[in-house]
């Protein structure tokens, strides 16, 4: 599995944080966290979970052990990184902040994936992108009623109001994906910043080009960019080499 990770920022400072580890032992990682709650909080937050749960999943039983095993660590380094930010709220001009997450963890031949609130995974497979992930959020709430369209959405004043989010409550209910991984299957990682410039048809638009990742991700952040760009842009590419994996 290779990948690349960028942010186009918009804004003067940065609420989003990324880090991937490829090579990481004993499952690769990619980790998106998009803070929320006041000018520097959202930051100090989103580089927390980055950073815990990117060093707690470092630490994990090896490589051969079961998904179920994979699972308890993920949730175990979220519910983690939680407690420390909950504490870390205490700290002047940290009150009330948060920040949404996903993760994704590279298993044999698999693809596990958590998140908390808006920030989304994507799948590529032959021609065709995707949503893995589904938005913990009041807007995507009323998607799921029938109560307004996705376009209608994007216009609400509600639509950055997400109901799952690391450092809001003591107890965290991160949702669980797990994605069947085939050669060349390409995986996205974004924050809103991106989504909300870009609906999926776009995004599926942008894919379809094949271009390689370094470009693709540069093509991403450069269109969202130029249809307003008013958040930060984070983004995360990963390619599956199947081929490459242990068997």
């Amino acid at each position: 599995m290779v990948a690349c990770a960028d942010i186009g920022l918009r804004r003067g400072n940065n609420e989003d944080a990324v880090g991937v580890r490829p090579k990481a032992e004993p499952w690769p990682v990619a980790v998106l966290a998009d803070g929320m709650g006041g000018y520097n909080a959202g930051e100090v937050a989103s580089t927390m979970a980055v950073d815990l749960v990117t060093a707690a999943l470092q630490h994990g039983p090896g490589a051969d052990a079961s998904g179920k095993t994979a699972e308890c660590e993920l949730v175990d380094a979220l519910r983690m990184a939680n407690t420390a930010i909950l504490a870390a709220q205490s700290t002047p001009g940290c009150q009330g902040m948060g920040t949404t997450v996903v993760v994704a963890l590279v298993l044999q031949q698999q693809l596990l994936l958590a998140h908390l609130g808006d920030s989304r995974a994507y799948a590529w497979r032959e021609g065709r992108l995707q949503r893995i992930t589904r938005d913990h959020s009041l807007v995507q709430q009323d998607i799921d009623a029938g109560l307004i369209s996705e376009q209608q959405a994007k216009a609400s004043r509600f639509s950055h109001l997400v109901t799952r989010a690391l450092g809001v409550t003591p107890e965290i209910e991160p949702e669980l994906n797990l994605w069947p991984l085939r050669q060349r299957d390409r995986i996205m990682l974004c924050s809103d910043g991106l989504t909300d410039m870009l609906d999926d048809d776009r995004l599926q638009d942008l894919f379809s080009e094949q271009a390689p990742l370094p470009l693709l991700l540069h093509r991403l952040i450069a269109s969202a960019n130029e249809a307003g760009g008013k958040d930060n842009i984070s983004v995360v590419l990963m390619e599956a080499d199947i081929d490459s994996q242990p068997a």
